[in-house]
C-alpha cells in the first residue's frame, strides 16, 4: 500500500504533506483510491500480537497470550447489536439472527432490566 501510495503521489516529501491532513494513512489511501489488501487471520493476529505486547496487556488464557481476533469480533459484534440491533449485527458477522441472539442474548437481559428498573423508578417519583 505505502509503495502504491508513493508510486501515485511522486515524491516522499508530498507523501508526508498529506499525512499531515489525515488521522491514518489508510484514509489517505482510500482518498487516493488505493485499497489495501484483505488481512488474514495470521495477519490479524500479529497484529494484536504486536500491539497487545506494546500495550504490555497481559492476557490469562491457556491457548494465547495477546488480544485474539476472536475477542474483537465478539466485542464488535457487542458493539453492533447495541448500535444497530440483530439483524444488521447478523448481517456484519456474516452469522444468522438467531445464532447472534443466542450468542449476544445477555444484552436483551441487560436492556429488559433497564427497563424495569426505570418503570419502578418512575412508580416511585409518582
Amino acid at each position: 500500500m505505502q509503495d502504491e501510495l508513493a508510486d501515485r503521489v511522486g515524491d516522499p516529501d508530498a507523501i508526508n504533506e498529506y499525512r499531515d491532513e489525515y488521522a491514518r494513512d489508510l484514509l489517505l489511501a482510500l482518498d487516493e483510491g488505493i485499497r489495501p489488501p484483505s488481512l488474514t487471520t495470521d495477519g490479524a493476529r500479529s497484529i494484536l500480537q504486536r500491539l497487545s505486547d506494546e500495550a504490555e496487556i497481559e492476557i490469562d488464557h491457556p491457548k494465547h497470550e495477546y488480544l485474539a481476533p476472536h475477542g474483537g469480533r465478539r466485542g464488535m459484534g457487542e458493539v453492533l447489536v447495541r448500535g444497530f440491533g440483530y439483524t444488521v449485527a447478523a448481517r456484519y458477522l456474516d452469522n444468522s439472527e438467531k445464532m447472534v441472539r443466542e450468542r449476544y442474548s445477555h444484552i436483551e437481559a441487560d436492556e429488559l432490566g433497564d427497563i424495569a428498573t426505570e418503570a419502578i423508578n418512575e412508580m416511585d417519583s409518582v
